[in-house]
């Protein structure tokens, strides 16, 4: 404890001081050395107390208690030496660290040991006279034993709250990371299984030789399946997401049509208006819509699917959709999984709207996030 270092000496001195005003005034040898002894029990108490609280707290108690019995000439009880300074020292220790039920017993054990005290000292004074005095020491003194805990019991919930909130912050950091991994195992590998499966189908269609017209069946089946799994791992890994992890750019979106076209798959991208500048956040957004509104007409649409991107700019504003013409019907058992609850996350994260609509021929995603005009384009203006 950081007051033992100050508390033992300034404390020990003071005792020193009022032992050697007992020998003085002629106090009785034995009620010398059972101060003595107590003020040591007390300063070896607030020794131990930072590893070995309660067993400090007994040890304290106990030569509280022989004070309480030794009468001390001028002073109504023998509680007031200066060493029992070290009692409200441990007294506060118990409090602020110890577990339940311990902080309560120490704080019932303090005002019952004052209350013990005070009545020994006025059943020493019954023959000589009672007066206010006692009770205003003993409201005192159970004053400051009350004090001394509620303000431990503070501390002790200050700390608690810091805690918690380092775990909390601790948690939140495990659940934003869990976050990005579900969100990159989505994004990545659940559009690569669905270019893959996409790229089998249209395989399908000029081979004339049954055993590997079956095979490669298997293969686009094989690769549902392998979607299944990973989309049930997402749901394990499902949390409130944060961060954006690595940013892709706008650039990648030729790649990403280009990827997804087959003969079966016409995706086609068209962007107009003068390009602008966006924030990191607001273009990783634009590019995983693209990644999800594709994924989803390959993953779920039968063949052949038609799926336009198409990237508007506004002075300020992008918006990107993403829209399927409904394909030759829609998978057995497919729905849009966690992506679009992703993707509005995402998108709205970076200050942008998301809308998701059903027409009579598909689906529509729509992702509008702020842009402004880029410096090359004001300069020309």
């Amino acid at each position: 404890m950081r007051f033992a270092v100050v508390a033992h000496p300034v404390l020990g001195l003071g005792s020193a001081l009022v032992v050697v005003a007992m020998v003085q005034a002629g106090s009785p040898t034995l009620a010398v050395v059972i101060v003595v002894l107590a003020a040591v029990m007390l300063h070896l108490a607030l020794h131990i107390a930072g590893g070995r609280a309660i067993r400090a707290f007994a040890i304290a108690s106990a030569a509280m208690i022989a004070l309480a019995m030794v009468p001390m000439p001028g002073w109504s009880t023998g509680v007031v030496l200066p060493s029992a300074g070290c009692f409200l020292l441990v007294l506060w220790r118990v409090t602020s660290r110890g577990d339940p039920p311990w902080p309560r017993v120490a704080l019932v054990g303090g005002v019952v040991g004052v209350v013990f005290a005070e009545g020994l000292a006025v059943a020493r004074l019954v023959e000589t006279g009672v007066d206010g005095v006692q009770f205003l020491e003993a409201g005192t003194l159970i004053a400051v034993v009350i004090g001394t805990w509620a303000g431990a019991r503070c501390t002790r919930a200050g700390r608690e709250r810091k805690q918690a909130d380092e775990r909390d912050r601790i948690a939140a950091a495990r659940l934003a990371e869990r976050a990005n991994i579900r969100r990159d195992l989505h994004d990545v590998i659940g559009h690569s299984l669905a270019l893959m499966i996409a790229q089998a189908e249209a395989a399908r269609v000029g081979v004339t030789d049954e055993a590997t017209h079956e095979a490669i069946g298997q293969v686009a089946e094989t690769g549902r399946e392998a979607m299944g799994s990973l989309r049930a791992m997402l749901r394990v890994l499902d949390s409130t997401p944060s961060g954006t992890g690595t940013v892709p750019t706008l650039s990648a979106l030729p790649s990403l049509v280009d990827a997804a076209s087959t003969p079966l798959h016409a995706v086609t991208l068209v962007e107009t208006g003068p390009r602008g500048v966006l924030t990191s956040d607001a273009e990783l957004a634009l590019v995983r819509v693209a990644q999800e509104g594709i994924t989803n007409a390959l993953r779920h649409l039968k063949p052949p699917v038609v799926v336009a991107v198409r990237l508007t700019w506004s002075t300020t504003a992008a918006t990107l959709e993403v829209r399927d013409d409904g394909g030759a019907g829609g998978r057995p058992g497919a729905d849009a999984g966690s992506g679009l609850i992703a993707l509005t996350e995402r998108v709205t994260a970076a200050g942008g709207t998301f809308d998701v609509e059903r027409n009579p021929g598909g689906w529509s995603l729509s992702a509008t996030v702020p842009a402004r005009i880029s410096p090359t384009v004001e300069a020309a203006q």
